[in-house]
């Protein structure tokens, strides 16, 4: 199999010659900077000091094509300039404004939200006036077409049209503040749907931008809308329901409408209860499966939901596993991943979420190895 068959095959759930493996393909899965350049520099490989930032905000990178090819990636990246890298202002401080008018401030190695620009809005019509990204504007597909041109034609590569927008109920939070926007939902809840409607409308536009480049060539859309806590969903279920889901599905049914490429969403945390409504909404990939979270049981995960949902990246734990854990524990945890998900298909390998700072590079080495060293889930 080349590497765009055994992806595909994985996502319909057939068996393949081994677990497709992703590293840097989207900007969930993927390496921070400093993960990355210690990675490098252990490897013996040629340095990156002024890699490609995938996200700034969570100081990610698409890693270079070498460290891709050592680990037998089997999926490359296709992206556009999306909010959060398109046209930033700079602030004293480490700060920055994005295109959604939200400032952010360097905390350690994330920058994190500190001026939101809806938190004092009253009133639905207050909208209108606020600061909004131009979805259509023609910058952000500079290249974009024949990059993806070029993958899907002179490489064997799956290739995946990047996460580039926010998730309308992870927008609302930024933009309204978390507390503020959990309170909308129950006490203002015109203005809860006005900001939600404002965010999926943009996200439809930003994929319509997008698809019109890429859609012959991608074989995965990836969306990404964070749900859940370590313990729970952020909202009840019921709630999810009401109020959210609505506009997940109108999102996914656009993206479905324009292509035949299989969905991808990210979400964090405990989303255990909320799986059977995001295959309504049209979701086939999940990612990831946070582990150490409430309820994300792979097990049961893949008993399931393995029949109707593939499952890209968990089983790794990046909090409490690949800090730590010792080489050996390490290829065990990957040995019990891909066979727990990965029979009958339905998985691809990569780590719960991106490989932070202070995971050091023997450990990365030993989980790829292990994912490679593997091969083709018992049957």
């Amino acid at each position: 199999m080349n590497h765009r068959e055994r992806v595909v095959a994985a996502l319909e759930h057939k068996t393949t010659d081994r677990v497709p493996i992703d590293l840097g393909s989207t900007i969930v899965t993927t390496a921070t900077r400093i993960a990355y350049q210690n990675l490098l520099e252990h490897l013996g490989l040629p340095p990156d000091d002024e890699p490609n930032i995938s996200h700034r905000q969570m100081d990610t990178v698409y890693p270079r094509e070498d460290l891709l090819q050592r680990y037998g990636a089997d999926a490359r990246a296709v992206y556009l300039k999306g909010p959060w890298a398109f046209e930033t202002k700079e602030l004293p401080g480490d700060r920055f404004v994005d295109e959604y008018d939200l400032t952010w401030q360097k905390a350690s190695f994330y920058y994190d939200v500190v001026e939101r620009p809806f938190a004092d809005l009253e009133r639905p019509s207050d909208l209108e006036t606020m600061q909004w990204p131009d979805p259509y504007d023609p910058g952000r597909v500079a290249g974009v077409r024949e990059e993806a041109r070029r993958l899907h034609d002179e490489t064997d590569y799956a290739v995946v049209a990047d996460i580039m927008c926010l998730g309308p109920f992870e927008g609302a939070c930024f933009m309204r503040g978390y507390e503020q926007f959990c309170m909308d939902l129950y006490w203002n809840r015109d203005m809860a749907h006005a900001i939600l409607d404002k965010i999926t409308q943009t996200d439809i536009a930003l994929w319509d931008l997008f698809l019109q480049q890429v859609e012959p060539y991608v074989q995965v859309v990836a969306q990404g809308d964070d749900l859940g806590t370590q313990k729970a969903t952020w909202i009840a279920p019921e709630m999810f329901r009401q109020d959210v889901k609505p506009y997940l599905k109108e999102l996914y049914d656009f993206i479905h409408g324009q292509t035949e490429a299989t969905v991808f969403m990210h979400s964090c945390g405990s989303v255990f209860d909320l799986i059977p409504d995001l295959i309504e909404c049209g979701v086939e990939v999940l990612n990831p499966i946070q582990r150490s979270a409430a309820k994300m049981d792979i097990a049961e995960m893949k008993r399931q939901f393995g029949s109707e949902l593939s499952f890209w990246g968990g089983g790794i734990d990046v909090q409490q596993v690949l800090p730590t854990a010792m080489p050996d524990e390490i290829r065990r945890e990957v040995d019990y991943s891909i066979e727990t998900l990965g029979r009958d298909g339905g998985y691809v390998f990569c780590a719960a979420h991106n490989l932070q700072p202070d995971v050091s590079p023997d450990r990365i080495e030993a989980m790829y190895q292990a994912a490679l060293a593997h091969g083709a889930v018992n049957a």
